[in-house]
C-alpha cells in the first residue's frame, strides 16, 4: 500500500514535469514576472543593525533591561577617554579639552541628554554647605573661567578625589585620563550618522600631548558600517571569481551564463522578499546570503554538467535537458528543501535577528527550486543545442574513477575509510570540549586586535575600573521602599558580595551618595559617613542632594521617580564568556542570600552590556541545543520520507554529523566562541553537507540499477557526479573565500574561514563516507531499485 501510494505521487510529479516541458515559455515567463515583482521592491531594502533584534526579548534579564534602560541607561553607551601624555588632567588645556569633548558627545544624534556624564558636565557637581548651613552645589568646571591658578587646580583635584562617584569612575585613579559617557536612545539610533558625527568630534579634539579613545557598542556598530563599500567590492570580486571558475570548468557559453543567471534570479527573489517583508539586511550576516547565492550556482552547475553528459549520448538538446531534470529532480529538490528548512530552523532562536534571518534566508534558499532547478533545464530546451558534444573533462573524470577503484571501491579500502572517520571523530571530541559559548577574548572579535576600537577599549580598561557595565536593580514592592535603612544596607551588602570577584573594577549605587551627603551635614566629619537609622533621615539626605543641584534629575541615575527601584552599577574590563559566567553565578548567589534576609526586596539582573550579553549567552545555549539538532533531525526525516528508508536518512546525516563535529573541533582548537553571529554560520554550513551526499547517493542508486554491481556503481558515481561535486565545493568556497583576504572585519574573515573549512570537510565526507558505506553495508534502498513505466527510479 505504501509502495502504491509512493508510486502514485511520483507518477503525478512525472505528469507535472511533462506539462512543464511542454510549456517551457509559460513557466519561464512566470519566473521572469515574479522576478520583476521582487526586483521592484529592491529599492526599499534597508541595510542596518537593529540592536534590539540581537537580544532575546523574552529573557528575564532583557525584560528588566527594557523596563529600566530609559531611567538608568541601556547597553548602547558611548565611552570616550581624554588622556594626557605627561602630568595629570588638572591643567587648563586638558580640562578645556574634556569640556569640548563633553559638549561634542552631548550633541551627537540620538544621545539621551539626561544620561551624559563627565567631570565637566553640568550634572557632575560638588555638594557643600553654604555660609548659612544650607546645601549648595557647583559644577567642578566653569567653562567661563579660562584659566586657574595652581592652588585652584589643586583644590579641584582634591574635590574630585573626595567624590567617590567621580574619582576612579570618571577620573582615572592616576589622574591621567577622564571619561565622557553618553547613552543613546535605542528607539531611533542612526548608527552611521552618529558614528560619523562622533569621528568629527574626535578629530576636532586631537591635540599634541593628548590621546582620544572611544569605545562602546554604538562605536563598534559604527565601525562595522564603514566597511559597507568594501562589502560591495568583495561582492564584485566574488562574482568575477565565480565567472572565472565557470569559464575554466565548462569553457562553454551555457555552462557559464546559466549558473550566473541562477545567482541573479535567486538573489533578486531573496532580497526582494526581504524588502517586501520589511526585513533589514544585517551587515554582519552578509556571508550567509553570499553562500546561498553560491549554492544556487552549485545546483545550476549540477544541472548543466548532467545536460552535457546526456547531450553527448542523445545528441538532442531538449531531450538532454529533460533527461538532466529527470535524473536530478529528486536529489536536487531534496537538497534544496533540506537547505531551505535547515536555514529556516533559525527562526526557533530566541533573538528576533534569528527569526528574521531564518525567514528571509529560508525563502531565499527555497526559491532556488524555481530560479535554478526548473529555470536551467527549461532554458536549455528553448535555446539552440550546442554543436560540440564531446566531454572536455574526460581525463579528470577517469582519474577520479581510478582513484576510487583503488580506495573506496574496494572492500578493504572502504572499511579503512570508515575506520579512519571514526578515529577522526573520536579525536575531534577533545577539541569540541574546549568550545565556549560567548566571546572568547577581550574587546570585540568582530574586529582585529590592532583595530582602533580594540586599542581604545584596552586603553580605557587599563586606566579605569572598566568600560563594560553590569546594571543590577534593587526593587521594592511599594513606592519609597528604597529609603528603608535595611534596603540601603542590603544594597551595600550586595555590592560587597560582588567585590569578591577579583575582576570587578568598581561599583556605584545610592548608598554611597547618602553616606557622602550625611558626612557633609556633620561638618564634613568622616565619622558621619554612614547610613542613617530611619527612612525619613535617608529621604531627607536624598532630597538635600537633589535640592542642592539646579539641574533636574540629580538622582536619576540612582533611583526612579517613585523611589521603588535603585540602580547598582558594576564595572568590568571585558565581557568574555568566562567572565560573564562567573559574574552571573556570583550575583545569583548574592541575590538568593539577600532577598531571604530582607522581605519585600527584589534584586534583578540584567542591564548594561554585561547584562544583555549574559542574557544572549544563556539564550544562545538554548538556541544552540535546539537549532543544530533540529537541522539534523529535519534532514534525516525528509531524506527518509523521500526514499522511504530509515537507512537512507541515517546515511545522509552521517557526513553532516562528521563535518559538524570537525567544525566544532576546529572552533575549539582556534578558540572561536559560539556567538549570536556564529550560530547561523554553523547552521547554514551544516545544511550544505547534504547537497553533496544526496547527489552522490542518488547517482550510486542510478548506476546500480544499470550495473547491478555496487563497487562499479560507486566508481562510476565518483567519476561522474564526483567531479561535479568537487567543482560544486570549489564554487561554494569561492562564494565566501574573498572575505578571508579582503574583509577588514575580522568576524567576516573568520566566518569565511569557518565556512570554507565546513565546505571542504563536507565535500570530503560525502566523497569518502557515502560510497564507502554503500560498499561495506550494501543498503537495500541502493541495491533494491528499479525503473517504473515513467522511467523514474523507485525502490522495489
Amino acid at each position: 500500500m505504501v509502495s502504491q501510494f509512493r508510486h502514485t505521487i511520483t507518477h503525478a510529479l512525472h505528469r507535472g514535469e511533462e506539462w512543464i516541458f511542454r510549456n517551457p515559455k509559460i513557466v519561464l515567463s512566470l519566473v521572469l514576472l515574479i522576478t520583476c515583482l521582487f526586483g521592484a521592491a529592491l529599492p526599499s531594502l534597508r541595510v542596518f543593525t537593529e540592536f534590539s533584534d540581537l537580544l532575546p526579548q523574552n529573557h528575564p534579564y532583557i525584560k528588566v533591561y527594557n523596563r529600566l534602560k530609559e531611567n538608568f541607561g541601556g547597553a548602547n553607551m558611548i565611552v570616550m577617554s581624554v588622556e594626557v601624555d605627561k602630568g595629570s588632567i588638572f591643567n587648563d588645556e586638558t580640562l578645556k579639552l574634556i569640556h569640548e569633548a563633553t559638549l561634542g558627545v552631548d550633541n551627537l544624534p540620538g544621545v539621551n541628554h539626561n544620561l551624559v556624564t563627565s567631570l565637566t558636565h553640568r550634572t557632575a557637581r560638588k555638594v557643600f554647605l553654604d555660609d548659612q548651613g544650607g546645601f549648595a552645589s557647583e559644577s567642578y568646571y566653569d567653562p567661563l573661567q579660562p584659566t586657574r591658578t595652581v592652588a585652584e587646580l589643586e583644590q579641584l583635584k582634591n574635590d574630585v578625589i573626595a567624590n567617590p562617584t567621580i574619582f576612579g569612575l570618571l577620573v582615572s585613579p592616576d589622574m591621567k585620563a577622564a571619561l565622557i559617557k553618553a547613552q543613546l536612545n535605542e528607539g531611533d539610533i542612526d548608527y552611521p550618522a552618529t558614528f560619523a558625527a562622533l569621528q568629527k568630534v574626535r578629530a576636532s579634539l586631537e591635540k599634541p600631548g593628548h590621546q582620544i579613545y572611544v569605545t562602546g557598542n554604538p562605536v563598534l556598530t559604527g565601525w562595522v558600517y564603514t566597511y559597507l563599500n568594501q562589502i560591495v567590492e568583495i561582492l564584485a570580486w566574488t562574482l568575477l571569481l565565480l565567472s572565472a571558475l565557470l569559464i575554466l570548468y565548462f569553457r562553454r557559453f551555457y555552462g557559464i551564463a546559466l549558473p550566473l543567471l541562477g545567482i541573479a534570479l535567486s538573489s533578486i527573489w531573496g532580497l526582494g522578499f526581504m524588502a517586501f517583508m520589511g526585513i533589514n539586511l544585517e551587515p554582519l550576516s552578509l556571508p550567509i546570503p553570499f553562500l546561498i547565492a553560491a549554492r544556487a550556482t552549485s545546483h545550476g552547475v549540477q544541472l548543466v554538467v548532467r545536460y552535457y553528459e546526456e547531450l553527448a549520448i542523445v545528441h538532442d538538446g531538449p531531450k538532454a535537458a529533460r533527461n538532466a531534470l529527470d535524473a536530478l529532480f529528486r536529489p536536487g529538490s531534496l537538497a534544496i528543501i533540506v537547505d531551505a528548512l535547515g536555514i529556516a530552523v533559525l527562526m526557533l532562536g530566541a533573538a528576533p535577528f534569528n527569526h528574521k534571518l531564518g525567514l528571509a534566508a529560508g525563502f531565499w534558499g527555497f526559491s532556488v527550486i524555481f530560479t535554478v532547478h526548473f529555470m536551467v533545464p527549461l532554458a536549455l530546451t528553448i535555446l539552440p543545442a550546442p554543436k560540440k558534444h564531446a566531454n572536455g573533462n574526460e581525463g579528470i573524470r577517469n582519474f577520479l574513477g581510478k582513484a576510487m577503484a583503488l580506495t573506496g571501491g574496494t572492500d578493504g579500502g572502504a572499511r579503512s575509510i570508515l575506520i579512519l572517520t571514526l578515529i577522526g571523530a573520536i579525536g575531534g571530541m577533545y577539541f569540541v570540549s574546549k568550545v565556549q559559548l560567548g566571546e572568547s577574548e577581550p574587546g570585540s572579535p568582530l574586529l582585529h586586535l590592532n583595530h582602533d576600537y580594540n586599542v581604545s577599549t584596552k586603553a580605557i580598561n587599563t586606566r579605569f575600573p572598566g568600560s563594560e557595565e553590569l546594571h543590577v536593580v534593587a526593587r521594592t514592592d511599594v513606592p519609597g521602599g528604597i529609603k528603608r535603612p535595611d534596603v540601603m544596607a542590603a544594597i551595600e551588602r550586595f555590592q560587597a558580595h560582588m567585590l569578591n570577584d577579583p575582576t570587578l573594577g568598581g561599583t556605584k549605587a545610592m548608598p554611597g551618595v547618602v553616606r557622602v551627603v550625611n558626612k557633609l551635614t556633620h561638618n564634613d566629619d568622616p565619622r558621619w559617613m554612614q547610613l542613617p537609622d530611619t527612612a525619613r533621615e535617608i529621604g531627607g539626605l536624598m532630597f538635600a542632594y537633589m535640592a542642592s543641584s539646579p539641574i533636574p534629575g540629580a538622582l536619576k541615575e540612582f533611583v526612579n521617580a517613585d523611589e521603588s527601584e535603585a540602580n547598582m552599577v558594576f564595572y568590568y574590563k571585558d565581557h568574555q564568556a568566562g567572565t560573564i559566567n562567573r559574574i552571573v553565578a556570583l550575583a545569583e548567589e548574592g541575590i538568593k542570600q539577600i532577598e531571604a534576609e530582607v522581605p519585600g526586596l527584589h534584586i534583578e539582573l540584567g542591564g548594561g552590556i554585561i547584562g544583555v550579553t549574559a542574557a544572549g549567552n544563556q539564550a544562545l545555549h538554548s538556541d544552540h541545543m535546539i537549532i543544530i539538532p533540529a537541522v539534523m533531525l529535519l534532514a534525516f526525516l525528509i531524506v527518509m520520507i523521500y526514499y522511504s528508508s530509515f537507512h537512507a536518512g541515517w546515511l545522509m546525516v552521517l557526513p553532516m554529523l562528521f563535518s559538524t563535529l570537525m567544525t566544532y573541533a576546529y572552533m575549539g582548537a582556534l578558540d572561536i566562541g559560539i556567538s549570536v553571529n556564529t550560530v547561523p554560520v554553523i547552521a547554514v554550513g551544516v545544511g550544505v553537507g547534504i547537497d553533496y551526499a544526496v547527489y552522490f547517493m542518488d547517482r550510486i542508486r542510478e548506476e546500480y540499477a544499470h550495473l547491478q554491481d555496487i563497487k562499479k556503481a560507486v566508481i562510476n558515481a565518483v567519476a561522474t557526479t564526483g567531479y561535479a561535486v568537487s567543482f560544486t565545493a570549489v564554487t561554494l568556497i569561492a562564494g565566501v573565500v574573498m572575505w578571508i583576504f579582503m574583509s577588514d572585519l575580522r568576524f567576516q574573515s573568520d566566518a569565511a574561514i569557518l565556512l570554507s573549512f565546513m565546505l571542504i570537510v563536507n565535500a570530503i565526507a560525502a566523497v569518502l563516507i557515502v560510497p564507502s558505506w554503500c560498499v561495506v553495508f550494501k543498503p537495500k534502498f541502493v541495491t533494491a531499485v528499479h525503473y517504473d513505466e515513467d522511467g523514474v527510479l523507485e525502490n522495489d
